[in-house]
């Protein structure tokens, strides 16, 4: 009988904290999109149309849940090892294509939002990189995991895991999609053993895809704080209100327990991270 299950899950250090871990893709875009639908509205009709077009693209990006794939000849004639290879097969795309497209939607959002706060920057990459030169000028970090989400992104998709930049991690992730959109990307398909029994294999792709994907949300994220730092936006007035709270980073290097409410201002600043379980009573 085949196997579907992807072998070796890409489940780095940063996503499998017990506290503080990075949201997986799909809820990360979730707290962004929530965050820029919040932002005052402008009174220019032009620049109010251009962030609600990031505001959509983020949606998209964190309402998608699932691609399906039937990879079957359906012909009659295939015999019951191909008939487990296309089932592996299609499993297989579903899930590489599920973090393919929702790159590609995270693309969509972060050059929208490039659009509208660097007009004379023609590409994220630059507008990420002297987003980050403000904000290291300012005293601030980057957001929490970038480095380690740089790190092991890079070692998938370039097989070097030297620091780098955000900025130039953003720039690698675009260049991933921009692989798969001019068919340059490699398409996984099962492995057997000698049995000819189907296996799945493509972890190393689908776990490219999906880190790209929070690569290019963190650079989202670190764009909108330089341009509430520089007042180019307002951040939202109001407060998030956290079902049963959330750990958040403390003074110390380690982490507080906040409930039911934060500023969204403050929000900003951490709403990459999981919630995490309640402390202890």
């Amino acid at each position: 009988m085949a196997s579907t299950q992807i072998p070796g899950p890409c489940l780095p250090p940063y996503r499998a904290r017990s506290a503080m871990a990075l949201l997986d893709p799909q809820e990360h875009a979730s707290e962004l999109a929530d965050w820029v639908e919040r932002i005052p509205a402008s009174s220019e009709p032009a620049e109010r149309k251009a962030w609600d077009n990031v505001y959509t693209w983020l949606r998209l990006a964190s309402g998608l849940r699932a691609v399906t794939f039937d990879m079957a000849y359906e012909d009659g004639g295939m015999c019951a090892a191909g008939d487990d290879f296309d089932y592996v097969w299609s499993n297989m795309m579903g899930e590489w294509q599920l973090h393919q497209v929702r790159l590609g939607y995270t693309r969509a959002a972060l050059e929208a939002l490039v659009r509208v706060l660097r007009p004379d920057l023609p590409t994220p990459g630059p507008a990420i990189e002297a987003a980050e030169q403000r904000l290291a000028q300012g005293g601030q970090e980057p957001p929490l995991h970038a480095p380690e989400v740089t790190r092991h992104f890079l070692d998938h998709a370039m097989g070097s895991s030297e620091p780098a930049s955000l900025a130039a991690a953003v720039t690698q992730a675009i260049g991933v999609h921009e692989l798969a959109a001019h068919g340059f990307t490699h398409i996984p398909q099962p492995a057997h053993d000698d049995d000819m029994q189907a296996f799945p294999a493509g972890n190393d792709e689908i776990c490219t895809a999906k880190e790209a994907t929070s690569i290019l949300l963190l650079g989202t994220q670190a764009l909108l704080a330089w341009a509430v730092d520089e007042q180019h936006i307002v951040a939202p007035n109001e407060d998030k209100f956290l079902y049963e709270g959330m750990w958040v980073p403390d003074a110390a290097g380690g982490s507080q327990w906040v409930d039911q409410e934060i500023a969204y201002g403050d929000y900003l600043a951490v709403l990459q991270l999981d919630h995490g379980d309640p402390p202890d009573l």
